[in-house]
C-alpha cells in the first residue's frame, strides 16, 4: 500500500482547501441508470459496516448518494470526495450539499424535500449554483429524485428503529459534523468512473499533496459488475492510504455463498451482503492478482458470518489464492 509522505512540510489551510477544489472530474454522457430511482442508496444494513469504519477520520472516497455521509460520520472523516458515473447522483448530491449548509438540524434538511417546499428548495439550490453550468440540470435532478427520496427516508425511519442504529439524519452530533465540513468546502461531488481515465487518479493526486490518507473507501455494489482489471487497478493503486484505511462494499450475487444481511431486503427485493477489507490487502490483490480478477474471488479467502450476511478480508493476495475460483 501506497504510504503519504512524512518529508514534506504540511500545506496550510489555503493550500489545502485549493487541492481538495482541483480535484478534477471526468466529463459523462447520460446512461440508463441516469433515473431518479439510482439516487438513493437500497443498501438498508449500513450499520453493519459502522463498528468498523468508526473514527478513522482521514480521507473518504465514496460512490452513490447520500449513504456515503453516514459512512463519511461514523468514520468522523475530514475530507469526503462522493463520485459517481452518472450525472443525476453528482447533481443530486450538489442538491443535498446546499440543503445541509442551510439546515442547522436533520428536521430542517428533510423539510426541503417535502414536496410543499419545492418553492423553498429551488431557491436554495439557485443561491448556491447560480453561476454553475449545469443549475438547470441541478434543478430537474432534485425533483426526480424527490419521490425516491422520500421512500428513502420512510424506509430509514424503518430500519434505524429495527435495529436500533442512527444514521447521519438520526443523530445531532452526526449531522453537525458532516454540516461543519459541507459549510468548510470540505465535500465535494464530482462526475466520475470508478473505472474512469481522469476523476479517481485526480483525487488520489490531490489527496497525497493534501497529505490526506485515504482510509475508508465505499464501492457499494459496483464491483461486481466488471472484472478488477486495467484502469480499475491503476486508479486504486494510486490511492494512497496507511494501515488503518478500510473498503467496505456490498455485493447482491452469489447468495449461497454470501448470504444477504438480514433485513437488507426492505427497499429492494434483492438483499445484499457486506464486507470490509483492509486497502493493504486490498491493493495486494490488484497489484499481483490474476487477470479477470473478480471480488468474490476475494471474498472466498475472508471470514464469512453467513448469518450475519457480513465478512471480513485482511490477507494479502497468494499466487494459491487464484486457483480458489475455477
Amino acid at each position: 500500500m501506497t504510504a503519504i509522505g512524512s518529508c514534506q512540510s504540511a500545506p496550510d489551510q489555503k493550500q489545502l482547501q485549493g487541492y481538495f477544489e482541483n480535484t478534477s472530474q471526468e466529463d459523462l454522457q447520460k446512461t440508463r441508470w441516469d433515473t431518479g430511482d439510482t439516487t438513493i442508496t437500497n443498501e438498508d444494513r449500513l450499520d453493519l459496516f459502522r463498528p468498523h469504519v468508526l473514527n478513522r477520520g482521514g480521507g473518504y472516497i465514496g460512490v452513490g448518494s447520500s449513504q456515503n455521509l453516514s459512512l463519511a460520520a461514523w468514520a468522523g472523516s475530514e475530507w469526503v470526495w462522493l463520485v459517481d458515473f452518472t450525472r443525476i447522483v453528482v447533481a443530486v448530491n450538489k442538491a443535498n450539499l446546499a440543503f445541509i449548509q442551510e439546515s442547522p438540524t436533520p428536521t430542517e434538511f428533510r423539510y426541503f424535500w417535502q414536496k410543499e417546499n419545492d418553492t423553498a428548495a429551488l431557491a436554495v439550490i439557485r443561491k448556491h449554483y447560480a453561476q454553475a453550468k449545469d443549475l438547470a440540470f441541478i434543478l430537474e435532478s432534485f425533483r426526480k429524485s424527490r419521490p425516491y427520496q422520500l421512500r428513502r427516508f420512510r424506509n430509514d425511519d424503518i430500519v434505524t428503529q429495527k435495529y436500533n442504529f442512527a444514521l447521519w439524519l438520526y443523530d445531532q452530533k452526526l449531522y453537525d459534523h458532516i454540516r461543519r465540513l459541507a459549510i468548510g468546502g470540505r465535500i465535494i461531488a464530482r462526475q466520475g468512473d470508478i473505472r474512469g481515465p481522469i476523476t479517481i487518479k485526480s483525487v488520489a493526486h490531490q489527496a497525497a499533496l493534501m497529505q490526506v490518507p485515504i482510509r475508508t473507501i465505499y464501492f457499494s455494489n459496483a464491483e461486481e459488475y466488471f472484472d478488477l482489471d486495467g484502469s480499475f487497478r491503476e486508479n486504486w493503486l494510486a490511492i494512497q492510504g496507511d494501515k488503518t484505511a478500510l473498503v467496505v462494499r456490498t455485493i447482491s450475487v452469489d447468495r449461497w455463498d454470501y448470504p444477504w444481511a438480514p433485513g437488507s431486503e426492505l427497499s429492494t427485493t434483492r438483499g445484499f451482503h457486506y464486507n470490509i477489507q483492509s486497502l493493504g490487502s486490498y491493493q495486494s490483490w490488484l497489484r499481483s492478482g490474476p487477470p479477470g480478477l473478480r471480488t468474490r474471488m476475494i471474498l472466498k479467502t475472508g471470514t464469512i458470518d453467513k448469518a450475519n450476511g457480513f465478512s471480513q478480508v485482511s490477507s494479502l493476495y497468494r499466487t494459491t489464492d487464484a486457483q480458489v475460483i475455477p
